[in-house]
């Protein structure tokens, strides 16, 4: 029997076939930035990648069927939460978001795939250390309900602008920072390392909160020169 917290199987073919569009779009979205040669800060890659996104998008459903993405909105409210979360004023860098029309309680029927990004390399200073910003203010945004990234849905994705390090060094660097936060090593894909170009990997982690075990899907962009 379907319940108002029991996803329809329509409702997971949905979130499926959508979440494969927007992975689609965000790596078409990297392969446009790469392209551009660019560099600086997380912002003003951000920046760049979000119009990036809107040319992917225009690529891939130039009918525009699909939503397009929206830059550093604000979690949006939890039916499950009796008053204003403090997760409600903190801003993945985007969101896309649509409404599931087989969920059986129109308060739940918002879903949004939520993208975080952080750089991934050498520090820049003694007081920014890249490796560190994309485990401690990246992947436990998705697991530390007071950020509750994601918090509902099965799945999100996490980008890494990739700047400096080999990739060996820079992968277990990656996982000793996940370790020290008792959080799970994250594995490359079966695709293997992409240099110059988008590796892909995957990530199982535990929240407690819904939803539970939780996807993780990083893009590295490798944007060494």
């Amino acid at each position: 029997m379907t319940t108002a917290s029991t996803p329809t199987f329509l409702s997971n073919d949905l979130w499926a076939r959508r979440e494969a569009h927007f992975t689609s779009v965000a790596l078409r979205a990297l392969e446009l930035l790469h392209e551009g040669a660019p560099s600086g800060d997380e912002n003003a890659l951000n920046r760049d990648l979000y119009f990036c996104m809107l040319r992917a998008s225009r690529e891939l459903d130039p009918e525009g069927i699909y939503p397009g993405p929206v830059a550093e909105c604000c979690n949006q409210p939890d039916v499950d939460d009796v008053a204003r979360a403090t997760r409600e004023s903190k801003r993945p860098d985007f969101t896309w978001a649509y409404l599931d029309p087989h969920e059986p309680d129109p308060r739940k029927s918002s879903i949004q795939l939520i993208v975080e990004c952080k750089r991934l390399g050498l520090p820049t200073n003694p007081q920014w250390i890249l490796n560190s910003n994309y485990v401690e203010h990246g992947v436990r945004r998705f697991v530390d309900p007071q950020w509750g990234y994601a918090k509902r849905f099965p799945s999100a994705l996490m980008i890494g602008y990739w700047q400096t390090m080999d990739n060996e060094a820079l992968l277990a660097e990656i996982n000793d920072h996940l370790l020290a936060k008792g959080l799970p090593e994250v594995s490359l894909s079966g695709e293997g390392w992409k240099i110059s170009s988008i590796t892909q990997l995957s990530h199982t982690l535990v929240r407690t909160f819904p939803v539970s075990p939780f996807g993780l899907k990083h893009l590295w962009l490798d944007l060494r020169t």
